[in-house]
């Protein structure tokens, strides 16, 4: 048992599958809870998992360097009111206040996102707590692992799990979070995350050279509007510029809701040839409905994205929108 030391322990799954996260805010990525954390500590665990509250021991005298120690085990309650986390802590002393953590849940369906915020602090709290579909990168300022992330989610294969960095904007500054999301196989599509504040020991990175890059090319051409589309359904993932003004457009639409009925033939083709190979697309005039009631006309140019095996099908494609004069 590491003593003196907050554990961030994930319990997004049955107890067999739960595994420690965090070691106060260095991450420790699905690292193995038997080795961690002693038998004869994991009722204290176990306890708090099971009840959704926090639990306290004076452990008895032993010959183990956590003889004598105070426990405590504090819940991280999910959206779904499930305890998505644990974090506990074996020391001498009383212990400081535990790590930020938040709480998140996500239905791979509808992409609908709730965090539970309150446990990162103020500088995260957006006045809202659920985003859908591409609404959820509105802070993201460098993700480089979305794509990953993205491609699991998707699949929703019974029992899979992801974890990885991201940097997000807040009004203190960018800050590091760890993301851990598992699904079960009872309910492969439903992924019930924790997103862990581990700028402390994971400085925040700007954006790459790469997305500096683009946000130049896109500064420079006002009319340009980038986004990142996936080939299976057609959905959009993320805006890589900001999102066409005056479009119809929400984290919830439906895509296929967006383009005019008349243009919808040519955007299927569109689809088809980018997931047999073709290098881009252009698809000129398209007519995007506007928040007006009335179309936006853009000349757009589809490419595939690298991703994965150099012959599979291409999972996402780059669009480029630009605007036509009305």
């Amino acid at each position: 048992m590491i003593v003196g030391h907050w554990l961030l322990i994930e319990t997004l799954d049955v107890p067999t599958t739960w595994s420690v996260l965090g070691v106060d805010t260095a991450p420790r990525h699905w690292k193995s809870l038997a080795r961690t954390v002693p038998p004869r500590l994991m009722p204290i665990l176990t306890a708090a998992a099971a009840h959704g509250k926090t639990v306290e021991r004076r452990l008895p005298k032993s010959r183990h360097p956590w003889s004598e120690c105070f426990a405590r085990a504090v819940t991280l309650p999910g959206p779904d009111e499930r305890v998505h986390a644990v974090q506990m802590w074996v020391g001498h002393d009383d212990p400081p206040a535990p790590p930020p953590v938040a709480t998140h849940l996500l239905d791979a369906r509808t992409r609908r996102n709730e965090i539970r915020p309150a446990g990162l602090g103020a500088a995260f709290d957006r006045n809202r707590t659920v985003w859908v579909g591409a609404e959820s990168f509105e802070h993201v300022e460098r993700f480089d692992e979305a794509l990953d992330l993205a491609v699991v989610v998707s699949r929703a294969v019974p029992g899979s799990r992801w974890s990885g960095e991201l940097c997000v904007r807040t009004p203190a500054g960018l800050r590091t979070l760890m993301m851990s999301t598992r699904n079960s196989v009872a309910a492969p599509y439903l992924w019930r995350s924790v997103f862990a504040d581990v700028t402390e020991s994971v400085a925040p990175q700007e954006k790459s050279f790469e997305a500096a890059s683009v946000d130049t090319l896109v500064s420079r051409n006002p009319r340009m509007y980038l986004a990142v589309l996936e080939t299976d359904r057609g959905r959009l993932i993320r805006w890589v510029s900001r999102p066409v003004p005056g479009l119809n457009w929400t984290g919830d639409t439906d895509e296929r809701t967006l383009p005019h009925p008349d243009d919808l033939p040519r955007i299927m083709e569109a689809r088809r040839a980018i997931r047999e190979g073709a290098p881009s697309w252009s698809l000129p005039e398209v007519r995007l409905a506007a928040v007006d009631g009335g179309w936006i006309t853009v000349d757009a140019e589809i490419s595939p994205l690298p991703y994965g095996p150099g012959s599979a099908t291409p999972h996402f494609a780059l669009a480029r929108l630009d605007l036509r004069d009305p």
